[in-house]
């Protein structure tokens, strides 16, 4: 995935200002301190939204190997 996607991408769910109300309400149902909206391909983990009070330091551009995620 080329660089342009993923920052067109990122500026568009950024953006959008339903996200972290989402991302709020996720982790009020699930108890966890981390919620995030990610895109997973064959190869890798991208971050496109974070909330992280759990200070984990992942941001939105963050890209993690898929192996090393699970």
């Amino acid at each position: 995935m080329s660089n342009t996607t993923t920052d067109n991408d990122l500026a568009t769910i950024d953006g959008m200002a339903a996200v972290q109300t989402i991302l709020r309400v996720l982790q009020r149902i699930t108890g966890m301190r981390i919620a995030l909206v990610a895109r997973v391909t064959e190869d890798a983990w991208t971050a496109y939204a974070v909330l992280d009070e759990a200070n984990f330091g992942l941001k939105p551009g963050d890209q993690l190997e898929l192996q090393t995620t699970y």
